[in-house]
């Protein structure tokens, strides 16, 4: 399995994992479908979006606050700014897609076993080509042209891709989306499960329980005590 670690120079994830319920909250509101539509051939600010789709500055910018708090949506960095040739420039915020395929997951709990389900059921790509996130849940696909002529191409595509990881996807009587998600869906799980894969690292971050540890056992990490090491810079 890839090493899917994010560096700051890379301009964009290979593959995310995100709850479930976060596909949930971009399906639901089409405004959050267009956005991440126009950001699908590179970053744009909250102005460049607002002129794209004709809607307001505010509204675009509360949607992308919750687009990039769902993990949809990153702030391109000031290393990624250089990268891509783009303008720094002050208060000028660009956003990006944080990643080309994201799936969903779901946490079950039995007892004291805690299990990560990737679910298939919950995935997106995005196609630069039509310039579209294809997005699938249980219940519908969005962004998915199925009149755009390049079916069987596709198909063949994936067809040729999954013999060379060895992964099995359903006959061409499936659609093309399903299979390109069962596609992607087969090398991640196989890279899970792989005697030799490289596992991702999650991290969790939460600032209410990193409080109440602080305040119950104390900070591990002495403030001043490393000031005075780095001779107070």
């Amino acid at each position: 399995m890839p090493d899917n670690s994010f560096k700051d120079n890379e301009p964009i994830n290979t593959l995310l994992l995100l709850p479930v319920k976060a596909f949930d909250a971009l399906v639901t509101y089409p405004v959050r479908l267009s956005i991440v539509n126009a950001l699908i051939n590179g970053p744009l600010t909250v102005t460049d979006v607002s002129s794209r789709l004709r809607l307001a500055k505010g509204i675009v910018h509360r949607h992308l606050k919750v687009l990039e708090k769902l993990g949809w949506v990153t702030v391109v960095s000031d290393e990624v700014l250089r990268i891509l040739n783009l303008p720094k420039e002050a208060n000028r915020v660009y956003y990006m897609l944080s990643s080309l395929i994201y799936f969903g997951y779901s946490i079950v709990v039995n007892g004291c076993e805690v299990q990560l389900k990737i679910d298939g059921k919950y995935a997106a790509f995005i196609d630069s080509r039509k310039g579209v996130l294809i997005v699938k849940t249980p219940t519908a696909t969005y962004g998915c042209v199925k009149s755009c002529g390049n079916s069987s191409e596709c198909f063949n595509w994936a067809l040729r891709v999954s013999r060379k990881f060895k992964v099995q996807i359903e006959a061409p009587s499936s659609s093309v989306d399903d299979a390109l998600v069962q596609l992607f869906h087969g090398i991640l799980i196989k890279g899970f499960t792989s005697p030799k894969a490289k596992l991702p690292l999650i991290k969790i971050i939460d600032l209410k329980i990193d409080n109440m540890y602080r305040q119950w056992l104390g900070n591990p990490i002495k403030v001043n005590s490393i000031n005075h090491r780095n001779g107070g810079q």
